[in-house]
């Protein structure tokens, strides 16, 4: 991957800190991005941060997660390398790396339970990962974002006899929770393939029905947004599980109309 040279000033604001940052290493990348650092969650026991990149013109709005399961590392370490090196040009990007912060801390799936159980959540519980995801629900919900693109990792890979059992999740498939498959994402994941390597590296379509708890489904159900699950195999070198990360999540990108530059994902 190439190295790109980041200049940042940093200008505090009554939301936190600003960023701006400018590639300006490249020759012909020289606009600027405008980066806030926010939080949800706030002096809860899950307090997070997420970024929110504008570009200067504008554009449909994409919101990119990591960290539902907190030993799902390569879903936050993508995450953290677009909030790196990403230069976006139009629209916005939110993006929260570690969402279920608590766990990714401890590098455990899940502290008390499943967090992508936990929703449409419930402010009130006393169990955190309820409050977690009526809160993630209501950031959702006031930003109402074109398309939300979940990043996840499984332990069983894909295999042909995977359509025999739909009800279960499997390395390099990215999921839909609508039937037929919209033409976005069939479109998205015939493109990421273009620059994945023939063979189990390649994605594919997965429908998987509807379930009342996941995220997933209800940013599908309950605000009629385009919403996809990208499941890496687990059992890859990390390095290409988050190579395979941002391939689709770069693609999502693309396909909505977010113009953007990130430096070249290259297989060796």
């Amino acid at each position: 991957m190439k190295k790109i040279l980041f200049i940042l000033a940093i200008v505090t604001t009554a939301y936190g800190q600003s960023y701006y940052s400018d590639t300006s290493s490249v020759e012909d990348k020289r606009q600027y991005t405008f980066v806030k650092l926010d939080y949800f969650g706030l002096n809860d026991e899950y307090e997070t941060p997420y970024f929110v990149f504008k570009g200067k013109k504008p554009g449909p709005v994409m919101i990119l997660d990591g960290g539902i399961h907190g030993d799902e590392i390569a879903s936050y370490m993508a995450c953290d390398s677009i909030v790196k090196y990403l230069n976006l040009y139009s629209g916005t990007l939110i993006v929260i790396p570690k969402t279920n912060i608590k766990a990714c801390n401890i590098n455990e799936r899940q502290v008390n339970l499943d967090f992508n159980h936990a929703f449409p959540g419930d402010l009130q519980s006393d169990t955190y990962e309820y409050r977690l995801a009526y809160e993630f629900m209501w950031l959702v919900d006031s930003v109402k974002p074109d398309l939300i693109i979940n990043l996840h990792e499984a332990r069983t890979k894909w295999n042909p006899k995977a359509l025999s059992d739909p009800e279960k999740a499997y390395g390099q498939i990215v999921i839909s929770c609508v039937q037929p498959f919209e033409d976005l994402l069939i479109r998205a994941v015939d493109n990421m393939n273009k620059n994945i390597p023939e063979g189990d590296f390649r994605y594919h379509t997965h429908y998987y029905s509807y379930r009342e708890y996941s995220s997933l489904d209800n940013f599908v159900s309950k605000f009629n947004i385009k919403s996809y699950t990208v499941e890496s195999y687990r059992g890859f070198a990390i390095e290409d599980r988050v190579k395979l990360q941002l391939i689709a999540a770069l693609q999502f990108m693309k396909e909505i109309g977010l113009d953007h530059y990130y430096p070249e994902v290259n297989w060796k």
